[in-house]
């Protein structure tokens, strides 16, 4: 079995009415109904066709992809600096 990676991407939109045909773009993970989103996790293959498809669609004011991808996640340095920080 072969892992696939994925990608959150949080679309907000006009009306919630439209959140059950976000269904064929992905996983629906969250929806607030207050703030009017869906947050789905897409395959990272087809996220750039996707987001454009998203855009397209007149019920959709915003398409954001999760920066995760691109966030640092090496904190090798960080235990060495709290020890200089914590040495006065």
């Amino acid at each position: 079995m072969e892992l696939v990676e994925r990608i959150s991407i949080i679309v907000y939109l006009k009306n919630m009415k439209h959140e059950r045909q976000l269904r064929k773009f992905g996983n629906i993970y969250h929806s607030n109904k207050k703030e009017q989103y869906v947050m789905l996790y897409t395959n990272e293959d087809k996220i750039d066709d996707t987001v454009q498809h998203l855009m397209k669609l007149k019920y959709v004011k915003d398409v954001n992809v999760s920066p995760f991808k691109y966030v640092k996640r090496d904190y090798s340095n960080a235990k060495t600096d709290k020890k200089e920080y914590l040495n006065f």
